[in-house]
């Protein structure tokens, strides 16, 4: 689809996106940004199926992030956190070096709050700006245009870009100044982290107790012990599918260290985060970092003296 751009709020036009970011939740918005009529170009992701696919669809890829930044009116980062988002922006060739007067960043990562101030000022050094804008949900969310952003920021810069995230987003809720964004998505990570971390070990304890698991989840579900998490995590542990939570064991370990962190920072407790990080620390110490938050429930069973080959054993 051809366009000649998007209105925002103040009368500037956002035709030309740069996005950083191809993984699960990037390739996604990426997608999402092409079919509402964008001009996307994009860097190429370790991989390069998903940078070949957004080609084929009228793309362009940049060859550096300079270059990237240099041809764009927003650029969206989609990485997993602060170093890679810091490596992206800081380096040689990394955006800081093409950017440009009315150019606008939105990091979607979930990174640490002080960092948002220290990346506005360097943007605004070079007349841009830079917006704090982690997502909510999942991938499934993302393919269908519907997630939740978080931004920290000017206002004024927000409704510059509203329309842009209307492509990809269901919702937008402005937090504050800059780091809100990330701040709040490090307290919602804590919630559905822990979350997930809780029902891991007590359906591992339901399980070794002999329960029917799914006449167990049929009363959770009925109950206070039901959630969001709780419909992503247990189809997983009755039916072996994991797909409702795609999230690594080893960056829920990172994220709960980053929480902590902010908790410290705000003089906050934080002694349930620092057992939920525990048990992320020990699932990934133990090998399965990459496996999906829902297998915790298999980690924790197989720590609890009961060993399976799949969650889907807990019914035979």
């Amino acid at each position: 689809m051809n366009v000649t751009g998007q209105e925002t709020t103040s009368g500037a036009r956002i035709e030309r996106v740069g996005m950083v970011g191809l993984g699960l939740m990037g390739s996604a918005i990426a997608v999402q940004v092409l079919n509402k009529g964008f001009r996307l170009s994009a860097l190429a992701h370790r991989s390069r199926t998903a940078i070949d696919a957004l080609v084929a669809q009228g793309a362009t890829e940049s060859a550096s992030a300079a270059e990237l930044a240099r041809n764009a009116d927003v650029i969206i980062i989609c990485v997993t956190g602060t170093p890679q988002v810091r490596d992206v922006v800081f380096r040689e060739d990394g955006l800081l070096a093409g950017a440009h007067e009315g150019l606008i960043v939105i990091d979607s990562s979930t990174s640490d709050p002080e960092f948002a101030k220290e990346a506005a000022a360097a943007f605004e050094r070079k007349g841009a700006c830079f917006l704090d804008a982690p997502v909510n949900r999942t991938p499934k969310e993302a393919r269908e245009g519907r997630l939740n952003v978080l931004v920290g920021g000017e206002a004024g810069v927000l409704d510059r870009v509203r329309p842009l995230m209307a492509a990809y987003a269901e919702t937008v809720h402005h937090l504050g100044g800059h780091g809100a964004g990330y701040c709040a998505k490090l307290v919602h990570n804590f919630i559905a982290q822990a979350n997930g971390a809780i029902l891991a070990e007590a359906f591992g304890t339901a399980a070794k107790a002999g329960l029917d698991l799914h006449e167990f989840a049929a009363a959770c579900r009925l109950s206070g012990a039901h959630s969001k998490t709780f419909d992503r995590i247990v189809p997983y542990l009755l039916e072996g599918d994991d797909s409702g939570q795609q999230f690594a064991i080893r960056n829920a370990a990172k994220d709960m260290r980053s929480y902590a962190q902010l908790a410290s920072a705000q003089s906050s407790t934080a002694v349930i985060a620092e057992a939920v990080r525990q048990m992320y620390v020990l699932a990934t110490n133990l090998g399965h970092g990459d496996a999906y938050v829902p297998r915790m429930f298999d980690v924790l069973r197989e720590l609890n003296g009961m060993p399976v080959s799949s969650s889907a054993d807990v019914q035979r």
